[in-house]
């Protein structure tokens, strides 16, 4: 591995990109003040709709204030835009001010009521990640997640640490990702990859995976992870329904493609023999020019397709639009509190939703380091690799930290964890009271699914900075959620509880999650592949509300609390 990869000593911190997230925050912040009106807006709602903690959003508050563009009521409490913003508006206003419109010719009286009619309030939180980049019809994805990160930080920043079950520790900076993608989408164009071809991955963690996933997106073709314990019936089914035009594995692996496969394939070389049809992965490389050129993708256009797991009947192919980007950000940013100075480990497997959205493409998104550990899952490795890298941001599936549980070291002071986050499974007590007791850090219990991304998210913080308030006199703060609660939507979704005659229930109403889709511009989903029926079971009341099948009722504070399965819905890590 060291002749095709950088190797070098793990840094211990990388390094800060800036303020840019704090003015993302503060930005947020701003708007949601907007969006309260003449009203104001109480700290504690501006707390929840931006996704901050009670100390982040009154710190940038009182930024805003010193400059004039907020300003709080003494009596209410409530914040307002300030002087100095409502100044600039105006400014603003005077140079963006439509030109006076032409008289309108006299109207039917219903018409004229009809448009005086104020227009329907979007209820759903603020988001400062609708950014332009992930939009349009000329989209440089892998500039996006690689090249521009080469610029910025003139290549040297880790894009990898692949730590090997003997302990070595591989580091790939993303200069050395962003040439090697490129001479190995020579390699994949020579085999007819292009514009829009599936190209189906069946890797172990690792530089080559990172590689071929960064080449794929140079040709604008659709990368599609293989979970490496798929049997070879799955394996042979998904590359039959994706219609994948090639295959990039490794000589153990090779094994579980079908013996009748016609697609080209390429093999890392190892110990094992690949045979004389594969193209070996590291000489091709080496041998190859670099592809000048990166494709351009359209907002509405797949990048990555992810199948649901074994334990589907059919299994279903979802397509990741490049749209998305907007609400991984969101999640990463916000939902995980992904800060500049992090050290970030997401232990979920690239091969399962969770992983690749926010252990691949997130990191790479956000220009941070990704880390790969290889082999099964252990939890003596897991600890050697928190108190190595010094992580200070850590997701894994409950079962994972429940391990880790059965296993307690006692050594909480070698940790540098400042917040854990577990998705996949509901989180059951002892495994709150573990964390609070052993780690000492904020807990995230959080719910999403391959169509969606995450989309709910709770808090559990064992030093009372939650992100839930009381509505009593004394304004006091509660540190935990209520119990049974999944929590309450990210900001840029509006979630409701629909009955089953598709009507969005009232407060404490039982019925199924749903996702009001007109007013949540961070929902991408669009359908299944090859599997209108099973799309249509998702929309069953309109295209208006993507249906979770899972039951839920909603409190008066906007807490969604989970009552079980309605049907089949898929989670992002569960039973995989």
């Amino acid at each position: 591995m060291s002749r095709h990869a950088d190797i070098a000593t793990p840094p211990a911190a990388p390094n800060a990109a800036g303020g840019t997230q704090s003015l993302e925050r503060a930005i947020a912040l701003l708007r949601a003040v907007a969006d309260a009106g003449t009203d104001g807006a109480r700290l504690a709602d501006l707390m929840a709709g931006v996704g901050l903690s009670k100390a982040t959003a009154h710190r940038l508050l009182m930024a805003l204030a010193r400059e004039g563009l907020v300003e709080q009521d003494g009596r209410s409490k409530r914040y307002h835009l300030g002087p100095d913003l409502v100044a600039l508006g105006d400014l603003a206003a005077l140079r963006h001010r439509p030109a006076s419109p032409t008289p309108a010719l006299p109207q039917p009286p219903e018409a004229a009521a009809a448009a005086a009619e104020p227009p329907p309030v979007l209820m759903v939180r603020p988001s400062a990640f609708l950014r332009p980049e992930y939009r349009g019809l000329s989209i440089a994805l892998a500039s996006l997640l690689c090249d521009r990160h080469v610029r910025a930080a003139d290549g040297a920043r880790a894009a990898l640490l692949h730590e090997s079950v003997a302990g070595q520790t591989t580091e790939l900076s993303f200069a050395r990702l962003a040439h090697d993608s490129a001479r190995f989408a020579t390699v994949l164009a020579g085999m007819g990859v292009g514009q829009g071809d599936r190209v189906a991955v069946l890797l172990p963690k690792g530089p080559e995976l990172l590689i071929t996933a960064l080449a794929i997106w140079r040709l604008g073709g659709v990368y599609m992870p293989l979970f490496t314990t798929y049997t070879a019936s799955s394996v042979a089914y998904r590359l039959a329904d994706s219609d994948a035009r090639a295959i990039v594995t490794n000589g153990f692996l090779r094994r579980k493609v079908p013996r009748d496969n016609t697609r080209p394939v390429v093999t890392v070389e190892g110990d094992e023999a690949f045979g004389p049809d594969a193209v070996p992965f590291w000489s091709s490389l080496h041998e190859a020019v670099p592809l000048a050129e990166v494709a351009r993708y359209r907002e509405g256009d797949a990048f990555a397709l992810i199948y649901t797991s074994e334990s589907e009947p059919t299994p279903l192919g979802v397509s990741l639009p490049v749209k998305a980007l907007s609400g991984i950000e969101q999640y990463m940013r916000i939902g995980l509190d992904l800060r500049d100075d992090d050290i970030y480990w997401n232990m979920a497997d690239p091969g399962w939703a969770y992983g690749a959205y926010y252990g691949l493409v997130g990191p790479l998104l956000l220009g941070r380091t990704t880390i790969f550990c290889d082999g099964p899952y252990d939890v003596r490795q897991g600890y050697r690799m928190l108190t190595k890298f010094g992580v200070t941001n850590l997701t894994a599936a409950p079962s994972q930290i429940r391990a880790w549980h059965g296993a307690d070291p006692g050594v909480s002071h070698q940790f540098a964890l400042r917040i854990l986050s577990v998705v996949g499974e509901p989180l059951p007590p002892d495994l709150i009271a573990w964390a609070n007791r052993t780690v000492k850090v904020p807990l995230l219990d959080q719910y999403g699914q391959r169509e969606t991304g995450i989309f709910i998210v709770n808090r559990y913080d064992p030093d009372g900075i939650g992100r839930y308030e009381s509505d009593g006199a004394d304004g006091a703060e509660s540190a935990q959620p209520p119990s049974g609660s999944l929590g309450r939507p990210m900001p840029g979704f509006r979630v409701v509880i629909l009955d089953p005659d598709g009507r969005e229930a009232p407060v404490g109403g039982a019925g199924e999650i749903a996702i009001d889709v007109d007013h949540s511009p961070l929902f991408w989903f669009e359908s299944y592949a090859n599997n209108p029926e099973r799309t249509a079971q998702r929309f069953r009341h309109g295209r208006r509300y993507y249906l979770t099948g899972d039951r839920a009722f909603l409190d008066g504070d906007g807490n969604i609390h989970y009552r079980g399965r309605a049907s089949d819905a898929i989670q992002m890590q569960q039973g995989e």
